[in-house]
């Protein structure tokens, strides 16, 4: 039997040194990606400089050692309102753990960082016909826009 799932921040360099973190980026590109970008090339490079000036915080979630999830949280500040709000740039996690509820309490992790760093709010968002999609409003979430995508390449 596995043990629970805890929930608990990382660095950048922590999901990149763990030995599932392609595995779970391959998974990921499959049910959250954009077909027109093919898989995701993940840009540590610019995850950590975002990282180093603040503006962006690992969350992580970990079974048993292995690194099951992850949401990464931008912080700022919105131009047209003047409220800073936290943004999920991703949230996800492994198919196999999704019945632990690591990814309710990676939600409410983020939630928490938001309140405690000042946020107003926290925008998540989700693949359309997802299971995300499906949770969100049962915990609190309504929808406020939808996200167009046309490529220009």
């Amino acid at each position: 039997m596995r043990s629970a799932v805890a929930i608990r921040p990382c660095t950048v360099s922590d999901l990149e040194a763990s030995p599932c973190f392609e595995a779970l980026l391959a998974e990921y590109g499959v049910e959250s990606g954009i077909p027109e970008f093919g898989p995701p090339v993940a840009q540590m490079a610019t995850y950590k400089h975002l990282e180093a000036a603040g503006a962006l915080q690992v969350i992580a979630a970990v079974q048993d050692g292995e690194l099951v999830g992850f949401v990464t949280v931008l912080r700022s500040v919105l131009p047209h309102f003047g409220k800073q709000v936290a943004i999920t740039e991703s949230l996800f996690v492994t198919s196999e753990a999704r019945s632990t509820g690591a990814g309710l309490a990676l939600l409410h992790a983020a939630e928490d960082l938001a309140r405690e760093q000042g946020g107003e709010a926290l925008l998540v968002s989700a693949p359309i016909g997802g299971r995300l999609e499906k949770v969100l409003p049962g915990v609190g979430y309504r929808a406020t826009s939808r996200i167009f995508f046309r490529e220009l390449v």
